[in-house]
């Protein structure tokens, strides 16, 4: 290994480690690393710039955009309000909430859905009575669980979309199997029955939910506007083969027509309060996430320029030729190991690449591996806050409210969560997606 490759190691591994301890904003720490190797090694400028998925990156701007809108229209404050006015218990309406935030983050992003719903629900868990930092950290483990179902929602699945060229509606159906939006579903919904059992139902309050209620605010005429477009929108992505283009022309798409109709409606002065679209950009659109994003991209694109990936793909290519079900047990169990305190999103991406080289290199169909690592990596970040980065927003919406989010009742919940999810998925898709 000559100087170059070990530099290029030993800052990407720096840039892991400065994320798990977060020892400071983990997309200064990427883009410092990034420099560091332009700087020192043959790895251009031109070439890091390249390796961005730039259609990645503006699929989230696109979703975010869009989703800055639902915000502003009172989305989360009428699906509480809902949720309260339809549920007989306060452990039936936590339930409730943990399926709207797995189900919403399919379509958007998982910091936004946390951002959207943790703080009423800590508000309605203070109001009765229990415990709000349960019920604030059980919506961030949802919000991050159900990202990779479907296209849209995580960089996970847009990451298999890059990498593998998946489609959105191989997420629900691929090589003649069920593949994530089904078996996704199944798995969340078993380990929120668990959790139920283990922690929601235990829950005794002074309040009962009948005597909390939560007022629907923002703009009816936005809200309709707004889900038009993203109708829209999710349906230009499933038929995007048919169109021709790539997916973040149709996010962006789907955004900026939505973004000129608020605005012209602004100026005819049809209702009074509709945001500005310079609004949504400062507020609801997450540009340090883009950052941190289009910065890895580059970091992993050092680490294949400078030939690590391939090296490491042609050790693990004997792996991939042995029994499918070896295959798939190893690679979903090691990357949900890593994934229990490696920032997932970076880990994924470097696997992935590894196992398209290797795939190539054996001959094989790297789809069951494909789908094992996006879930496991996906489940297993549930275990920390240094894995997922969006449920520091869980425990910054409970420490915000003044409540004190300990370690040990953090992992108490969150081990409970990621492993019983890891476990039971492992066995739900073994003898659908490990036997090759």
């Amino acid at each position: 290994m000559g100087f170059e490759e070990a530099l290029t190691i030993a800052v990407f591994l720096v840039v892991v480690v400065g994320i798990i301890l977060r020892v400071v904003d983990e997309s200064v720490l990427a883009l410092a690393g990034l420099v560091v190797i332009v700087a020192l090694t043959a790895y251009e400028p031109g070439e890091a710039f390249k390796a961005v998925d730039w259609n990645v990156i503006f699929i989230l701007l696109g979703m975010w955009i869009i989703t800055g809108y639902l915000i502003e229209a009172g989305l989360a404050e009428r699906i509480t309000a809902w949720a309260v006015s339809r549920v007989s218990s306060y452990p039936l309406f936590l339930f409730t909430m943990c399926l709207v935030s797995g189900f919403i983050s399919m379509f958007v992003d998982n910091v936004l859905v946390i951002l959207l719903l943790g703080s009423i629900v800590v508000e309605v868990a203070r109001r009765s009575g229990r415990n709000p930092v349960m019920a604030v950290l059980l919506i961030g483990f949802s919000a991050n669980f159900m990202g990779t179902a479907l296209l849209m929602g995580d960089l996970p699945p847009q990451l298999l979309h890059s990498v593998a060229g998946a489609e959105f509606l191989d997420f629900i159906w691929n090589r003649g199997r069920p593949s994530s939006f089904p078996l996704l579903t199944v798995t969340f919904i078993l380990t929120l029955a668990l959790m139920y059992l283990l922690f929601m139902r235990r829950e005794r309050g002074r309040v009962g939910l009948e005597n909390i209620k939560v007022e629907a605010r923002g703009s009816r005429l936005l809200l309709l506007v707004s889900l038009a477009f993203f109708a829209a929108t999710v349906v230009g992505m499933a038929i995007r083969p048919l169109l021709g283009v790539e997916l973040g022309f149709i996010t962006m798409t789907g955004a900026a027509l939505l973004a000129l109709t608020v605005e012209v409606l602004r100026r005819l002065g049809v209702e009074s309060g509709l945001p500005s679209f310079e609004r949504i950009l400062q507020e609801r659109v997450e540009w340090r996430a883009l950052l941190f994003y289009a910065t890895l991209f580059s970091l992993v694109g050092g680490l294949k320029e400078a030939g690590i990936l391939e090296a490491i793909a042609e050790r693990v290519t004997p792996l991939l030729n042995a029994d499918p079900v070896i295959a798939y047990t190893v690679f979903y169990w090691v990357v949900a190991a890593f994934s229990y305190i490696v920032e997932h999103d970076a880990l994924l991406l470097t696997f992935l690449y590894v196992v398209r080289d290797a795939s190539e290199i054996a001959g094989v169909d790297a789809w069951p591996i494909y789908w094992g690592m996006a879930w496991s990596a996906t489940l297993a970040s549930n275990a920390t806050v240094a894995a997922a980065p969006a449920l520091y927003v869980a425990v910054a919406i409970a420490e915000k409210a003044g409540y004190k989010v300990t370690p040990r009742e953090f992992l108490k919940y969150s081990l409970t969560f990621s492993t019983s999810s890891l476990i039971i998925h492992y066995i739900i898709t073994l003898p659908i997606w490990g036997t090759g």
